[in-house]
């Protein structure tokens, strides 16, 4: 799901206590919004892409600031090597394995990783594409003028989830009106990870049909 916002932390609170008055301040609102925003990236899978070329003789690699180890899902590897009339031309990409203790890797295909850095195995020979997909981090708000990352489509989900958590605070929470919200929040995550998913088993078809007409040039 794309990250295209133009609301502003000051629009989503304005919004909010039109249909939940109260009483909060402001740090614990921006609290909430941070506590949900991770909450979101979760439920909706969000996930990014990173791209670098090895280096020959050469097997740590920086991280992205918003990447971690732990945060990586999978890591793929070009089978072809640079090739200077055919820069694009990567060929297929094979799937690298997390690296377990034990493991001789003398085949190519593991990786590590340490604090900031990713670790290619056995070290590269050649100039190669590496791909990493990880769970994307949500940027934190601090200021009202601060965009919400996340896509304008879905930006009830931030309310929703704060609103119930607002339902949910002070010495009479109203749980009923709480639930109420968190059903409104569940319904959009399954509508947005449809909606995802109906995009994913699309684009395999528009690939091949565009290979196709290519090749009949």
């Amino acid at each position: 799901m794309s990250i295209v916002s133009r609301t502003t932390v000051r629009q989503v609170l304005e919004d909010i206590k039109i249909r939940l008055p109260h009483s909060y301040n402001q740090a614990s609102l921006f609290l909430w919004i941070n506590e949900t925003m991770k909450k979101i990236y979760k439920d909706l899978a969000i996930q990014e892409q990173y791209s670098f070329l090895t280096q020959e003789n050469e097997n740590l690699y920086p991280l992205p600031e918003d990447c971690s180890i732990d945060m990586i899902n999978s890591v793929t590897i070009s089978d072809k090597a640079m090739n200077n009339l055919y820069q694009d031309n990567w060929g297929d990409f094979k799937e690298l394995k997390s690296y377990l203790p034990n493991e001789n890797m003398i085949k190519e295909g593991y990786f590590d990783g340490r604090e900031g850095l990713i670790g290619i195995y056995p070290t590269p020979k050649e100039v190669k594409k590496i791909n990493i997909y990880y769970m994307k981090k949500p940027k934190m708000v601090t200021n009202l003028d601060d965009y919400i990352e996340i896509d304008d489509n879905y930006i009830d989900l931030v309310k929703y989830n704060v609103m119930s958590v607002i339902a949910m605070s002070g010495h009479n929470p109203d749980i009923e009106l709480a639930n109420e919200y968190i059903l409104l929040y569940n319904n959009l995550v399954q509508k947005a990870n449809e909606n995802k998913n109906e995009q994913q088993q699309r684009y395999p078809v528009i690939v091949d049909t565009y290979k196709h007409r290519r090749r009949r040039r």
